[in-house]
Order: C-alpha cells, then structure tokens, then sequence
C-alpha cells in the first residue's frame, strides 16, 4: 500500500519545464499527443525548440492543436511542430506512420508511449479483434516501437549516453486491480476476453511495464537507451470518463490538472537522473521511482532463469508474433 500512497500523494513537482535547456536540434514523438497531458507534453517541448511530432488517429484535431500552439508564438516559432497519423488501435496504419516519419527524419531522442484508452466497455476490441486496451495500448505501441527501433539505435550512438529514451505509459491501477502476476496471455484468446473493464485496463498497463522492461533487456540498455515505464499520475483526462461516478468522485480530492503528468514525463524522459540502467524500472508522479512495486509483478518481469515466471518475456514474444503480419 506504500506505494499506492506515494502515487496517491506524490508531493510537489521538482523536475518542470523550468529545468530545460534548450531543445534545438532534438526529435521527439508523442503519441496522443493532441490532447490531455501529451498536449501538455507537446507544448513544454515546443517552447524548448524541439521538433516535435503530434502523433495521433485524427488529422483534423492534431492540425488544430497546432494552429493554436504556433499562434501563441506568432512573432517567433520556438521549435517545430509535424502531425504524424497513426491509430495504435489499428495495426494497418502503424507501418505507414513510421515510413512517414522515417521520410521526414534522421533522428529519433524520446518515443513518449503515451496514447492509450481507458475503462472502456467490456467486449470492445481494437480492429484486429483483440481486447480493446490490449490490442490499442499494448500491441500498437509494441508494433510502433519495433519499428522506430533502428533509428532510435542509430541515433544513440552519437548522442549523448542516456540522452536516447523510451517511455511507457503505465498506470496506479496496477498496483490496485489486475489478474495475478499482472497479465494473463489466457484471456487475450479471442473469445476469452475477461469481462470487467478494470481488470482489462490493468493488464494492458502492466503489459507496458513488461514492455518497457524486456525492450531494456533485448535491445535497449546494450545500445545506451533508457526504456522506462511511468504513470504520470491522477489527472483530469478523458481517461476517466468511463469510470464510475462514485469511484470518481471518491479520487477527485486526488486529481491534477494533465499538465502535471507531463511533469512526469518531463523526468522520465530528460531529467539527467535517469540512467540507462534505470531500464525497466516504473516511475511514478512527479518523477521517482516506484518504492514498492507488486512482488508479483517483479516475479514476471524476471526470467525462469532468474528465478521469476517469465511471464514479461513471453508477453513480448506475444505481441512480436501478433503483429509480425503488420510489420
């Protein structure tokens, strides 16, 4: 429970967009990030001077994201910003989204996982059919990351060490519902989808935890990238929205304005604190690491040569197998 505490009250932010230096010269994407605390994010690396991509399903609402943020800087533009379509929900259009991207760029800093979906009705699927939360906020970004992997690669071989991240969205509800060791690769047969939207949910951000963890172990920590997975925190987002009224308003003595989730990942993903031998690791609100992560959890994360379930490794093995066919 300590840990659910300290995400619960996570004290004063010491780690903000105050703390930068300029961003000049420096790619980012941002997944969702036309809305809530990935717009937050977008804005704090805008005025730094990076090129920022809005990586997102609609066009239409990343376009006027960005006429707003370019015209509260009409007499000089601090970075660049550039729409990216992708809709992680989808597996067709993520192939498509990183030629895109790799047409336009060299480099790649920081992936920020950030997009996602929350407490949506049970039996909803993503387009391929798999579970709603898993297929959108675990196999999409999976598939999204692998492919944008070389090039995060070859960008940390001149970058500064550590500089190169990223960053998972992971969620405090991990630490209060789910199925037993986090996930259950049983329930993600079509068909067997478990029926309460919270547990689902749960599984899909301890599914990224796994993720970020085993990208650290196969490639990541080896070429001098940091892989971490973050809950940015309570925050006032759509997110929410499906949650029942009661258990709402129960948190709402416990929720931030979205752009202190973009504290968050502000540490996570620039802060001079985190190593490369952080990868792996869960961080938690407003930049710190998980104090008392669910023993079971730590169980999956390890191999059965350490000792663990390997449930973490076969899950990754799970997602590649997945979406190989959209590769």
């Amino acid at each position: 429970m300590g840990g659910t505490w300290a995400q619960m009250l996570p004290g004063t932010a010491e780690f903000t967009d105050s703390n930068l230096t300029s961003q000049a010269g420096k790619v980012f994407v941002v997944t969702g990030g036309n809305a809530g605390i990935g717009l937050e994010l977008v804005k704090m690396l805008y005025g730094k001077g990076a090129t920022v991509y809005m990586a997102g399903r609609s066009p239409s609402k990343i376009a006027a994201e960005m006429e707003n943020m370019t015209a509260a800087h009409p007499s000089k533009t601090p970075g660049v910003l550039k729409s990216l379509h992708v809709d992680l929900g989808d597996l067709t259009t993520i192939s498509e989204a990183v030629s895109t991207f790799l047409q336009q760029e060299s480099r790649l800093d920081i992936l920020w996982n950030n997009a996602g979906i929350a407490h949506v009705p049970a039996g909803s699927t993503s387009v391929q059919g798999y579970e709603a939360h898993m297929g959108t906020n675990c196999l999409g970004p999976y598939l999204f990351t692998k492919l944008l992997t070389p090039i995060l690669v070859k960008t940390a071989e001149s970058a500064s060490p550590g500089s190169v991240r990223v960053v998972w969205a992971t969620s405090s509800i991990v630490d209060m519902a789910g199925p037993p060791g986090g996930l259950q690769l049983s329930e993600q047969a079509a068909g067997k989808h478990n029926r309460d939207k919270a547990h689902n949910y749960s599984a899909s951000k301890a599914g990224n935890w796994f993720l970020a963890s085993e990208l650290d172990k196969r490639t990541a920590r080896e070429a001098g990238i940091s892989s971490v997975a973050v809950n940015p925190g309570n925050l006032r987002t759509k997110g929410w929205d499906g949650v029942p009224f009661l258990l709402r308003t129960l948190f709402s003595p416990f929720m931030h304005g979205p752009e202190m989730g973009a504290y968050t990942y502000l540490w996570a993903g620039l802060s001079p604190a985190v190593k490369v031998t952080d990868g792996g690791k869960f961080a938690i609100p407003w930049g710190r690491w998980h104090p008392d992560p669910r023993a079971d959890c730590l169980q999956s994360l390890k191999s059965k040569d350490e000792g663990g379930s390997g449930l973490a490794a076969d899950f990754w093995e799970w997602c590649d197998e997945q979406t190989q066919q959209y590769a």
